[in-house]
């Protein structure tokens, strides 16, 4: 069976068995990643204290730091995955993030320690292009979404596991009496840490060459047959693409953007707020909160690719949409809430639910763009994604609670009341966004079920 308008053929794909095997190690990286860059969300007070930086600065070591360096090799590191070997490019980005977080862990200064994690960015940026097309061209469109949101589950399961893992590996370094690592010397718990969680990647690096290289597919009906087709489309093209088709992209990217913001603010101040505010331990930090933010977004994920699947299977075209516009209306109580609730128990109540509805655009957004993407530029578009995400969402997420905190409440002590008040502004204005974006997406639904025309 063949869909001759863009060039897929159905028979063409890996035996179920190899894209699995693919999509296992591709969501271990993608949970490895997320557990290097959310380490430092449970380690504010010792580098503080060790750094002597304010809340603001340390906003920059876990966002703009980061953040900058992934949006900017990003771009490049997309096109290169519409090119060259995909599963090359991503074990090489595994052995240089994981490299960077290592390096963190020799840092003595603010200075060191914000380059070792731009080295992190740059690392990981190579990983999400790459990977959205060997998924892209590994599962057959009805799997596709199932299969992207088993991907994205690494956000909130590496997430988690930095927490859990974060804080047994602190408390157990915390309880030493000499603390010293071979060749590096003499080191303090934060920074025995850093480089414990970084050198699994150094093994996983070399497993990442097995995964099974799928053929590219999706091939724009007005270039099928045209010499040179393998080319990835020049990345003029590309912006000239999406622009074209701006009132769909510029809303999808930007009310992703939002969440974003809003996501990584609370997984970076959400473990401080616990320990300022209820003087929890980072090990019980890492057992509750991690715990939540492990089977919560997993939920979420899983629960909303689940949901629009079945919205899309009855007709409902811009069902993915759809569903994180539900979602984002629905989660205002409780993501407001639950800094604000006054008690650890009340807190974690309420952020179960806080935690499913937040993960709900993480895997379904995802999807949603790629699926309607042309193959030879969704690479490209998924960097340009990942730009905007990572642009607005860690660089100034992170930030702008550390600015509400430091320039608005003035207190060290009320920032849960910044969480509050970012995720106040950041939810709605997020679900306007998609509620403006689903005709628009309805519309080029039809255009890739006909054949793309550049």
């Amino acid at each position: 069976m063949s869909n001759q308008s863009t060039g897929v053929d159905l028979n063409d794909y890996p035996t179920l068995a190899k894209a699995n095997y693919g999509l296992s190690l591709l969501f271990s990286a993608y949970v490895l990643s997320f557990l290097d860059r959310q380490i430092l969300s449970l380690l504010v007070g010792p580098i503080r204290d060790t750094l002597e930086i304010t809340d603001s600065q340390y906003g920059l070591l876990m966002g703009s730091s980061f953040a900058i360096m992934y949006a900017v090799a990003g771009l490049p590191l997309g096109r290169m995955a519409d090119r060259f070997s995909r599963r090359a490019i991503i074990a090489g980005s595994v052995l240089f993030w994981s490299l960077a977080t290592c390096a963190g862990g020799l840092s003595k200064t603010f200075a060191q320690l914000f380059v070792s994690r731009m080295g992190v960015g740059a690392g990981e940026a190579g990983l999400a292009p790459a990977a959205y097309s060997i998924i892209s061209d590994s599962y057959r469109p009805k799997h596709f979404g199932y299969a992207i949101a088993t991907y994205k589950l690494g956000v909130k399961v590496g997430g988690g596991l930095a927490l859990l893992i974060g804080g047994l590996l602190y408390d157990y370094y915390s309880n030493l009496d000499e603390l010293v690592f071979p060749i590096v010397g003499e080191v303090l718990p934060w920074q025995a840490t850093l480089i414990s969680v970084g050198l699994p990647g150094l093994l996983l690096s070399l497993l990442l060459l097995t995964i099974p290289e799928p053929t590219r597919k999706g091939v724009p009906a007005s270039m099928a047959g045209v010499d040179g087709e393998d080319e990835p489309f020049p990345m003029r093209i590309v912006l000239g693409y999406l622009w074209q088709r701006k009132r769909m992209y510029v809303n999808l990217f930007l009310g992703s953007s939002l969440l974003a913001m809003a996501g990584y603010g609370n997984a970076a101040w959400y473990p401080e707020f616990l320990t300022r505010v209820y003087s929890m331990s980072k090990t019980d930090i890492g057992l509750y909160y991690g715990s939540i933010m492990m089977v919560g977004g997993s939920i979420g994920v899983m629960g909303a690719a689940w949901v629009a699947q079945r919205m899309v299977a009855r007709g409902q075209s811009d069902g993915f949409v759809r569903t994180v516009f539900y979602a984002s209306i629905i989660a205002i109580p409780f993501v407001v809430g639950a800094p604000l609730a006054g008690t650890p128990a009340l807190t974690f109540l309420l952020l179960g639910p806080a935690m499913v509805l937040s993960a709900a655009y993480i895997g379904v957004m995802a999807a949603s763009f790629t699926l309607i993407t042309p193959n030879r530029m969704r690479g490209q578009a998924t960097a340009i994604y990942i730009f905007c995400t990572s642009i607005l969402g860690m660089a100034l997420g992170i930030s702008l609670v550390a600015w509400f905190t430091d320039y608005v409440f003035r207190n060290d002590q009320l920032l849960h009341y910044s969480l509050a008040a970012t995720n106040a502004i950041l939810y709605p204005a997020a679900a306007m966004l998609f509620l403006r974006c689903m005709p628009a997406y309805r519309r080029v639904v039809v255009e890739a079920e006909k054949g793309w025309e550049i």
